[in-house]
């Protein structure tokens, strides 16, 4: 054992610091305060209305893991990484930081070991319900979830409509993609596609927004339901997934995997967009293995292509190959049809 391997450790066991400060900066919009230039100590505190000692504290620590510099004068700066803390900033991981350091996920993750010791979901032991059904009884996070996962969607779009091959499909039905940024890809870049969009009402309160705003809203319906209960628009050429299923036990993904079959036609193709871990003893992606972690203790799972397939199989589908990672991403394309 040597000096650098207790140092290492000790990094680990003081992880959780480094993301509440990334989490505060995010909930203090200090990157959005630091946007336009050096800001100082006195002018921050005005500005988030703070205790002064204990913000230059907190900017102490966010200098050591370097979203911050203090400049000559004592003033404070963005670095390249605290740029991403910026709402407006390409690539932006505001509202990620804020949803992955925040209720009901963190609590659930540090409870991660009732999970292993008991196979059941931290956050049903410590919330009393599922991740969704916290999210519903709480109006803010759940927004707050979907600012997330539209934060992701804009990220991952353009990629995406270059990857995903369309071809012969006139007609396509996003599955849980209620904040419209996908499908605004989709339908802007093939003129000949209308859509529609399956989603719980909160997940649809700015869809059309966002398709107004690409200026593809005649081509889209909305569709208010849930996917559990209700029959999904029938017989559309495609159907699509993305970043649903690792948020489901196995008995879960198969019974929405299932309502997409009902919904499909003899010659409709399903695409999962999702992470997916490779097989065996092969390497993981890193934010594949700590987001298999994460879903882990909030009843999901990262799985691997292989275990798709079961999945895939067991709710009367057929794999038919996969579209490969999506450039850039940490995403990959698998592809279904009615066995």
């Amino acid at each position: 054992m040597t000096h650098q391997d207790t140092a290492r450790v000790m990094d680990m066991v003081f992880g959780f610091v480094p993301a509440q400060i990334v989490r505060t900066m995010a909930a203090l919009d200090l990157a959005d305060q630091l946007a336009g230039g050096p800001v100082s100590l006195e002018e921050l505190v005005k500005l988030t209305d703070c205790h002064e000692p204990s913000l230059r504290r907190l900017l102490r620590g966010a200098v050591f893991v370097r979203l911050v510099i203090r400049n000559e004068e004592g003033a404070y700066e963005l670095t390249p990484a605290g740029q991403l803390l910026r709402a407006d900033a390409p690539g932006s991981v505001k509202y990620l930081a804020l949803q992955l350091t925040g209720e009901p996920t963190w609590s659930a993750c540090g409870n991660i070991e009732h999970t292993v010791r008991t196979g059941q979901p931290a956050v049903q032991h410590v919330f009393g319900q599922s991740s969704y059904a916290w999210l519903a009884d709480d109006p803010t996070t759940q927004a707050l979830f979907y600012q997330c996962y539209m934060e992701v969607a804009r990220q991952d779009v353009p990629g995406l409509v270059e990857a995903l091959d369309l071809a012969g499909i006139h007609d396509i039905v996003d599955v849980g993609g209620g904040n419209g940024v996908l499908m605004a890809g989709l339908l802007d870049g093939n003129p000949g596609l209308s859509g529609a969009i399956f989603d719980q009402p909160a997940g649809l309160e700015n869809t059309q927004a966002v398709l107004a705003d690409a200026g593809v809203a005649d081509r889209c319906t909305l569709i208010a339901g849930d996917f559990f209960t209700d029959p999904l628009p029938a017989e559309r050429d495609a159907y699509l997934v993305k970043s649903a299923l690792c948020d489901w036990g196995d008995d879960d993904v198969v019974r929405i995997l299932r309502a997409c079959r009902q919904a499909m036609c003899a010659d409709s193709t399903l695409f999962v967009i999702d992470m997916v871990l490779p097989e065996g003893d092969a390497t993981p992606d890193p934010v594949a293995l700590m987001s298999d972690l994460c879903t882990l203790a909030c009843g999901g799972a990262i799985r691997t292509e292989k275990e798709f397939g079961a999945l895939f199989t067991e709710a009367g589908l057929r794999p038919v190959g996969t579209g490969g990672r999506q450039p850039g991403t940490h995403t990959n394309i698998l592809r279904a049809v009615k066995i």
